[in-house]
């Protein structure tokens, strides 16, 4: 059994290595990595050659493309049997491959291995926790009470997938997450291909676990994400959303979608915009095999409340631009602005402790996302996912946890 590991890349080299190395550090031979290149001013083929290693896949862009597209080409140059998207600043465990090669080999070749990640914080990433770290995550429900690989229901990924379209995360989007039968990905050709729009993992997400005919869930961690200098996590974390969405730099939108949404989407959170153009996308692939129903009011609601957020507690928009924002709102949209705005305004008389609390609360009551089990871990001193990887391969034995 062969497995390709997709890392696309743009002048992030430095970050590459690692991810590249706990391939390479494998206690199994039969893999590739394939690297795409995004037109980067970094010289990667003198490292690869350095390297000399044959099951290196490389392939440089003449101009840079979206990040969807970088995606697409990647999955183009692959030829395992087994396929799992990367990002150049993420690593695999120490023992992935032969755990993964026997959960595939006990479970009859499943279309989706989906697992649990750890999570890597680079040092001076996160302002309230300037140390990094590396944590258990797990972030989809169905890991709760769960040990062991297992095989999910139908009806538990059909709830999942139709939860994205309530903009309601039940369960981990991010691509690390899933190791794609090669077959099953190729039957998806027939939808234009398991990643589009401008976020490809929750369009991937969504529509490979309502296509899937077989998904074998393991609740361990089996990849190391990382947040680093250089990663949108950064900027989230940092207050920059905004600086995080060019840096993304994926307009990935067909005219058909950007025709339909135009008198749908509201400023607020890039993130609620760009997952709505994903589920859109994903809706209309599946179509009319598999209905999907895409809660536009629940979006709007959304959007009103983040758009508040950066005007009262964020303070990055002003209160001038309240009457551009609501101009193009429905009667019902007026009504739900107007009480959020009654409510934020008696808060901002009491002071802007009484403004978090209630965006606090808000937050809680929208339960958009699913409230994940972190575990931090103690690794000691640390400088990169590097020492994270070099950690998790020390033998078994008593790991010490942090509350």
């Amino acid at each position: 059994m062969k497995f390709s590991f997709l890392i696309p890349s743009k002048n992030r080299l430095e970050l590459l290595k690692f991810a590249v190395d706990s391939i390479l550090r494998q206690d199994y031979r039969d893999f590739e990595i394939v690297i795409s290149d995004n037109a980067s001013e970094q010289h990667y083929l003198g490292y690869i050659n350095q390297i000399g290693d044959k099951r290196i896949v490389y392939q440089r862009a003449a101009m840079p493309v979206s990040v969807t597209e970088n995606w697409n080409r990647a999955l183009s140059m692959a030829s395992g049997d087994y396929v799992l998207m990367l990002g150049d600043d993420d690593a695999l465990t120490p023992r992935f491959l032969p755990q993964l090669s026997d959960v595939i080999s006990a479970q009859q070749h499943p279309d989706i291995v989906y697992f649990a990640s750890y999570h890597y914080c680079y040092p001076n990433v996160i302002p309230d926790m300037p140390k990094g770290y590396l944590a258990d995550v797990r972030n989809s429900v169905f890991f709760k009470g769960r040990t062991g690989s297992f095989l999910l229901s139908p009806e538990e990924a059909e709830a999942v997938a139709k939860a994205a379209c309530d903009f309601r995360y039940r369960f981990g989007f991010n691509s690390q997450h899933f190791l794609f039968r090669a077959g099953f990905l190729e039957e998806l050709s027939s939808i234009g291909g398991i990643f589009q729009s401008p976020y490809p993992d929750t369009f991937a997400a969504t529509v490979s676990f309502l296509k899937a005919q077989s998904i074998v869930v393991i609740p361990e961690p089996m990849v190391i994400i990382g947040i680093s200098p250089k990663s949108f996590g950064y900027y989230y974390f940092n207050n920059r959303q905004e600086e995080g969405y060019e840096f993304l730099d994926n307009a990935e939108v067909s005219s058909e979608i950007r025709d339909a949404l135009k008198d749908v989407l509201l400023p607020g959170d890039g993130n609620n915009t760009n997952w709505l153009v994903a589920i859109v996308s994903a809706q209309r692939a599946l179509a009319p095999d598999i209905a999907l129903s895409v809660n536009i009011r629940r979006y709007r609601y959304l959007q009103m409340v983040a758009f508040l957020k950066n005007v009262y507690l964020k303070k990055v928009r002003q209160q001038s631009e309240i009457s551009t924002f609501a101009s193009a709102f429905t009667l019902s949209d007026r009504l739900v602005f107007g009480a959020l705005r009654a409510s934020i305004w008696l808060a901002n008389m009491r002071g802007l402790d009484c403004v978090a609390r209630l965006f606090s609360f808000i937050d809680g009551k929208q339960e958009q996302f699913w409230p994940a089990q972190v575990t931090m871990i103690d690794i000691g001193k640390h400088v990169d996912i590097g020492d994270a990887f070099n950690w998790l391969s020390r033998p078994s034995g008593e790991i010490s946890k942090v509350p």
